[in-house]
């Protein structure tokens, strides 16, 4: 199983940092491997919520069947997921008070299907890139 864990500094305070982290109909400004909700996303989110999305990397796409496992506001949100071939997602984020704001760290975890063998490793670099990218955009995000 691959695993990334990236941290950001936000100049927001954590709230602030939760609100963008935790809205699901923005996921598509900063999640790089977000390919879209594959329905409407509910406004309100807890834990038990169950939510389906695009998610692509490489070239490579899977639907995946997500359901947040913890949701404790304003600073842990934790989704896993399965796709198509056994593919396994574990995100977490935490946000916590820092310095001028707040710190956010984004874990993923991804497994299963063709994460396994040589095309795995291929898609664990892409994958270490995305996440980079992505919690960089969370940041910049207004």
């Amino acid at each position: 199983m691959a695993t990334i864990s990236v941290s950001v500094q936000m100049p927001e305070n954590p709230q602030g940092a939760w609100d963008k982290a935790s809205a699901l109909e923005r996921f598509d400004e900063w999640m790089t491997i977000h390919g879209g909700w594959c329905s409407p996303p509910p406004n309100k989110v807890g834990k038990g919520t169950k939510v389906e999305s695009l998610v692509k990397v490489k070239g490579f796409k899977n639907t995946i069947n997500w359901e947040f496992t913890e949701y404790e506001e304003p600073k842990l949100i934790e989704m896993s997921g399965r796709g198509k071939g056994g593919v396994r997602i574990s995100l977490t984020v935490h946000v916590r008070e820092a310095e001028g704001g707040s710190e956010l760290t984004l874990d993923a975890k991804f497994g299963g299907g063709v994460l396994f063998g040589p095309v795995g490793s291929v898609v664990a670099r892409a994958l270490d890139t995305d996440v980079k990218q992505s919690v960089a955009n969370l940041a910049a995000l207004k």
